[in-house]
């Protein structure tokens, strides 16, 4: 029996909207593989440090946003950066030293209204959901814990189904008209293409010669 509570229509419209770029993403050749036995550590390090990136860009524009209103939402024990920092550490990579930058400056991001925060937010906290299944791929091929070097797709752990219908309850009730929840979509596909352009610049940039 699914007791899984059905998905609402602005979920399913952003759903559908941003699905070619979940595909896209979830095909990049830096994830592509990474639940199987073959995927290499040092690839895996590489992704991380994308994230730190990428996360460090969009917590950033997701912190100065709620600074200045008050919302029925609160992002602090989301914060995944610190989560990435320590994953870091385990390896004894710093992600701001010159051979870790990105090699392509990413455009800052402004988050200018609602709508644009909840385009970040599924799409972030949608991708926390698939972390679930990579960690544990993570601990048996790898070796790696939340403890040891997968705190960041670890994630809430056990708590990921109360998190996510908080994300969830959340989006329903502010994507309440064509706007709103157009300025989402278009939020969640940019979120997408940052996630995916940063991917892209490790890739490239740490290839054979």
């Amino acid at each position: 029996m699914n007791n899984q509570a059905p998905i609402s229509a602005v979920r399913q419209f952003l759903r559908d909207s941003t699905h070619g770029e979940h595909v896209r993403l979830n095909q990049h050749p830096m994830l592509s593989g990474i639940t199987r036995p073959d995927y290499s550590l040092d690839r895996y390090q590489l992704v991380l440090v994308a994230y730190y990136h990428f996360y460090k860009i969009i917590e950033g524009a997701i912190s100065q946003f709620l600074a200045t209103r008050m919302l029925p939402f609160s992002y602090d024990r989301r914060r995944k950066l610190q989560w990435i920092e320590d994953d870091l550490m385990q390896f004894g990579i710093d992600p701001e030293a010159p051979a870790f930058l990105p090699k392509s400056p990413s455009t800052a991001v402004e988050l200018r209204d609602i709508g644009q925060l909840v385009g970040v937010l599924y799409t972030i906290e949608g991708s926390s959901l698939g972390g679930q299944v990579i960690s544990r791929h993570l601990e048996a091929h790898l070796g790696l814990t939340a403890t040891q070097g997968a705190r960041f797709f670890h994630g809430y752990g056990p708590d990921i189904a109360s998190y996510w219908q908080q994300t969830e309850a959340f989006i329903d009730a502010t994507l309440t008209h064509d706007e709103i929840r157009d300025s989402a979509m278009s939020s969640a596909k940019t979120t997408f293409s940052l996630m995916e352009s940063l991917l892209d610049d490790y890739h490239l940039a740490h290839q054979p010669v």
